[in-house]
């Protein structure tokens, strides 16, 4: 297997075991520890390839969406796409069915909270350059925060998070009342009810 002729087979900037195979080519570690040396391709982490030239097409959302199956972009980085949360997020946050767990890549740091499988709801496919990754909706990406966060359970709690009045004003609060059951929380059903009394509009 010559790295050439896969660069030539393969068209997108990641790879697999599996996409070598598919190419018609057998898979060789051999091969692929040497291309690494080479600096021809990243080593993402076992079993997921960067062509070097093209590491740069890459979107970190389409690379998290990529690291860890399933596993859809949610909590603060969520939150700050959907306008709610006024601080830029440094590193990328998500919800996966597997266990919690960290990446560093060259796009940044990524992070993947548990939810159970029967909370495992709420996302969109979003269209991309080089491939759809999953996004919570803004009512979902606020509960998952909310669930994983413990230490917010009153009114200054809430606060601290300086949530954008305007834009929690226009989720949808039926959505969010459907979703609350699924969650079955008291915990956070207390603070939507608290959120809805501190954004109320005049």
């Amino acid at each position: 297997m010559k790295y050439i002729d896969l660069k030539s087979k393969i068209k997108t900037s990641y790879f697999t075991p599996l996409d070598i195979i598919q190419a018609g080519f057998a898979y060789s570690s051999l091969s692929i520890s040497r291309w690494v040396k080479q600096q021809l391709i990243r080593k993402i982490k076992k079993g997921l390839y960067v062509f070097s030239d093209m590491e740069k097409t890459l979107d970190i959302k389409e690379l998290a969406s990529l690291v860890v199956e399933p596993s859809y972009l949610s909590l603060e980085s969520a939150l700050w796409m959907a306008g709610l949360i006024p601080e830029v997020v440094f590193g990328t946050t998500c919800i996966t069915t597997k266990s919690p767990i960290n990446y560093r890549t060259y796009l940044g740091s990524i992070t993947y909270r548990h939810l159970s499988p029967g909370l495992f709801f709420g996302y969109l496919s979003v269209a991309s350059k080089n491939k759809s990754y999953y996004l919570a909706e803004p009512e979902k990406a606020l509960l998952d925060y909310l669930y994983l966060t413990s230490s917010i359970d009153n009114r200054d709690a809430v606060l601290e998070l300086r949530i954008d009045p305007d834009n929690f004003n226009h989720l949808n609060q039926n959505k969010i009342d459907q979703y609350l059951t699924v969650f079955d929380n008291k915990r956070i059903s207390h603070i939507i009810a608290q959120m809805r009394k501190i954004y109320a509009r005049d």
